[in-house]
């Protein structure tokens, strides 16, 4: 007897109270409901039918190692606990994972569910999987290690991976960066357009300029503001430059000096500016100059110009402000060695992205030269310390963390430990390099747990994630 017999000719009958032309006794059965146990039980062993489609993922090939069952713990002491680590601690520890080629355990998926999705895209594969598992097919995005790009399938990426490929690109080839960019451009929604021409920033040329200037009747505001400021810094630019002429408007050239006169320079701000808004107004106004172009119209070398500011903190905080657009370092060095002394107080106050073109060795040199703890005093704010691990986005040098373990502000914690809170402890455990953990976890015991609970615990997980604790 089979499954199908059972289900088309005697399941029916037994339903109906029918006896009439069943096998009963065949198959051992005198009661009707002993029968109808039977024919239920050989229901189970019947094949489902076949889906008329059905929808196959691609294997996930992951060859990122799996992080070392102390460092899970750890992770999930910092992560699902109570006292759950702060975003900037979450970022660092992607970072790490990144840097160490190493994965979280497929077990601690579901446990870390949040930090998972919120950083799906630098996880790798089985983390972007597992976060997309109820997303629609149509809807779901790719995962490319960037090892694995190439220039047939890295419109397939992630927004940021995508962005990061045609950076890496533009350094190599512009050209071919471009015609890339060029390719996919219709297709793009308005904040891949934005990623994408940001990468496109380095390396401009006369090439470029086509391209650029079609932007212009981009349908997305931002694209168009982004393409006009690129416009303005292609070489051999000849068109009208509102920005500089702004800049020009409020710049005054004069003469000093009884006896040597020497070229000063002076800003006026628009008495509309108060001093909140000084910081925001320079930013506005110098954002789109360069500083070349600047220095060629006031028929002046950078470093004549740079020397004729002296005395006039908002005009050099604006050089600074375009020097450090340029990736000009040694203009950046010369006006926080020798003019603007206080430079972090300025530049603290704005976005952390304008150096997201800058390489990690660039990056450690301008927080070096802009944010100079052997000067701090005990007027800084502990929160400046904060405001260096933003901008440095790491690890600091040896020379820059003790110069910050020195610094008033932390040594204030031995007096006053109010003065720090959980987020300047967590800044400072994410500066930390591996040869200063101990100190630093020596130093935190002065805080209340509370306060240094976390950085502690990260601390002892970036020593579990080094290459001689693995």
């Amino acid at each position: 007897m089979t499954a199908r017999s059972v289900k088309n000719a005697i399941l029916p009958k037994l339903l109906t109270g029918s006896r009439d032309g069943l096998p009963l006794d065949a198959i051992g059965a005198t009661d009707p409901l002993q029968a109808l146990a039977l024919a239920g039980q050989s229901l189970r062993f019947d094949r489902p039918a076949q889906p008329s489609q059905f929808q196959i993922d691609d294997p996930i090939l992951e060859t990122a190692e799996i992080m070392t069952d102390k460092a899970r713990k750890l992770l999930l002491r910092l992560l699902s606990g109570k006292n759950q680590a702060s975003a900037q601690l979450s970022r660092a520890i992607v970072r790490k994972l990144g840097e160490r080629k190493l994965r979280l355990h497929p077990f601690d998926l579901p446990k870390l569910e949040s930090f998972v999705k919120a950083n799906a895209e630098s996880l790798g594969e089985e983390a972007l999987a597992f976060s997309e598992r109820e997303t629609p097919v149509a809807q779901k995005q790719s995962y490319f290690a960037p090892d694995r790009l190439n220039d047939e399938n890295w419109m397939l990426a992630t927004p940021a991976v995508k962005a990061s490929y045609i950076g890496g690109r533009r350094s190599s080839d512009p050209a071919a960066a471009r015609a890339l960019v060029e390719a996919v451009w219709s297709s793009e929604n308005a904040d891949n357009r934005v990623r994408l021409l940001g990468a496109l920033r380095e390396h401009l040329s006369e090439a470029d300029a086509p391209f650029v200037v079609g932007l212009e009747r981009d349908r997305a505001p931002r694209v168009r503001e982004l393409a006009q400021k690129l416009l303005l810094r292609l070489p051999g630019f000849k068109g009208d430059n509102p920005a500089l002429r702004s800049a020009l408007e409020r710049i005054k050239v004069g003469k000093a000096g009884l006896v040597f006169k020497k070229t000063v320079l002076t800003l006026e701000l628009p008495v509309t500016v108060k001093d909140q808004g000084t910081i925001v107004w320079l930013s506005e106004t110098f954002s789109s100059v360069g500083l070349q172009d600047l220095a060629d119209a006031l028929s002046m070398s950078v470093e004549a110009m740079v020397t004729a500011a002296e005395g006039q903190s908002a005009l050099l905080v604006a050089l600074l402000f375009m020097a450090t657009q340029d990736k000009r370092l040694d203009v950046v060095k010369t006006i926080t060695d020798r003019h603007l002394l206080d430079s972090w107080e300025a530049l603290s106050q704005l976005d952390s992205e304008i150096l997201a073109d800058y390489s990690s060795d660039m990056r450690q040199l301008w927080v070096e030269y802009v944010f100079r703890p052997n000067r701090w005093t005990g007027d800084t704010s502990a929160w400046m310390i904060h405001r260096t691990a933003q901008w440095l986005g790491g690890e600091a040098t040896v020379g820059l963390f003790n110069g910050i373990l020195k610094s008033t502000p932390w040594q204030w914690r031995l007096k006053d430990p109010a003065r720090i809170d959980a987020d300047v402890a967590d800044s400072m455990a994410i500066l930390c390099p591996a040869s200063l953990r101990a100190t630093l976890r020596s130093e935190l015991a002065a805080l209340e747990p509370a306060k240094s609970g976390n950085a502690t615990l990260f601390l002892d997980l970036m020593n579990s994630l080094e290459p001689v604790h693995a």
